[in-house]
């Protein structure tokens, strides 16, 4: 099982959550859903000495908003 600490790029409220674990390794452009429903574009992938962090795009209802998201937000 892979461990992720989870970085928003956008303001997501108090309800989001702080980690993610996946049975398979998450690669930049994947789109991921979270405990709370939400899905989500990763955008990097950082090696920290406290775990690896996942950063996210802004969420959505439904993994292709959150990809066409991501991929707005890798333009700008």
């Amino acid at each position: 099982m892979h461990s992720y600490i989870l970085k928003f790029l956008a303001v997501e409220g108090d309800m989001k959550p702080k980690s993610y674990e996946s049975p398979r390794q998450v690669e930049v452009g994947e789109v991921i859903e979270l405990d709370n429903g939400m899905w989500h574009f990763v955008m990097d992938i950082r090696t920290l000495k406290t775990g690896t962090q996942l950063v996210l795009a802004e969420s959505a209802q439904t993994a292709q908003q959150a990809a066409t998201l991501g991929k707005q937000m890798q333009d700008d």
